[in-house]
């Protein structure tokens, strides 16, 4: 197993264009929640970061050993990619400079120890903003007021933000709260007597691999077309998704890993700076919207937001 561990850490590194020196030596420790396509992708990504500043990183794959623990303790920042990571390092609660990536925010909210000093904790989150979700609907369905939402308790301040940012917009939000998977369908029956935009949350305990397909049905029985947030949705049978790749989120905290490594303190928690839109045009022709190409709601969504 050892050995094993060995080999995944130096073919990961070799990909990213150069092999890591051991824990002790590494300026910055990378903890993967997993060996994955999409942790490894944003691994290279930031890295990659790293590296053009001079800093050489390491890996390392939950679960965490003794002598793991040890070199966290010495190293003047830690990354995690993924909650399962997140946690991990967190219980170990390191007095060093930790960020949190490729998780949600309700996760980020629930790690022990996040609150003792906001300076050295800080996380580049997976989910998009409100606002931005809201943007997206109102550009690509401007017909449509009526937007769904069905959160759990992992997404109830989400939730509240997407309603308070639909408001604004002058959309009418209905929101309906699911203790879990048997309360969805229910929920969903209701909100979608008249049919309504579903804006799926990342909330795992209602939006996951066994629930996708008979939310997507619902939805479709009742001729109401769904936003997911990853590209999966889309694959599915979504009309659109709204989502930041791996290599994107791992950009941006390699970018905020240089200014904490620089500065010695990390900025404020941020959602993904840079994202994409998926598009299903069968669905949309299905339905009988009318609906742009990814490419032009991406960019009419850049610059809502004030981009080039």
């Amino acid at each position: 197993m050892l050995l094993l561990r060995f080999v995944l850490v130096t073919v990961l590194f070799a990909i990213a264009g150069g092999l890591a020196l051991p824990a002790r030596a590494a300026g910055v420790i990378l903890v993967l929640s997993e060996e994955s396509s999409a942790f490894s992708e944003a691994a290279e990504a930031l890295s990659a970061e790293l590296r053009s500043a001079g800093h050489r990183p390491q890996a390392l794959t939950v679960p965490l050993r003794a002598d793991d623990a040890a070199a966290l303790s010495s190293t003047p920042l830690i990354v995690t990619l993924g909650t399962r990571a997140a946690q991990a390092v967190a219980s170990l609660a390191p007095r060093t400079l930790v960020l949190h990536t490729l998780l949600p925010r309700s996760a980020f909210e629930k790690l022990p120890g996040k609150g003792d000093d906001s300076r050295r904790t800080s996380a580049v989150f997976i989910d998009q903003p409100a606002a931005r979700q809201i943007e997206l609907l109102r550009i690509a369905l401007p017909d449509w007021s009526r937007v769904a939402l069905v959160v759990g308790r992992e997404s109830s301040e989400l939730g509240a933000r997407l309603q308070a940012s639909a408001r604004d917009k002058r959309l009418r939000p209905l929101l309906e709260t699911a203790s879990g998977e048997s309360d969805l369908y229910p929920a969903l029956q209701r909100m979608l007597v008249e049919p309504a935009v579903l804006l799926a949350v990342p909330d795992a305990g209602l939006f996951n691999n066994r629930t996708i397909s008979n939310i997507l049905l619902t939805a479709y029985h009742h001729r109401s077309p769904v936003i997911g947030f990853s590209p999966a949705y889309v694959k599915a049978g979504a009309l659109l998704a709204l989502y930041s790749t791996p290599a994107q989120i791992g950009q941006q905290a390699g970018e905020v890993a240089r200014q904490g490594l620089a500065s010695g303190s990390l900025p404020p928690p941020s959602a993904p700076r840079h994202f994409r839109i998926g598009t299903n045009p069968y669905v949309a022709r299905s339905l009988g919207i009318g609906l742009e190409d990814a490419s032009v709601l991406q960019e009419r969504l850049e610059r809502a937001e004030g981009g080039p």
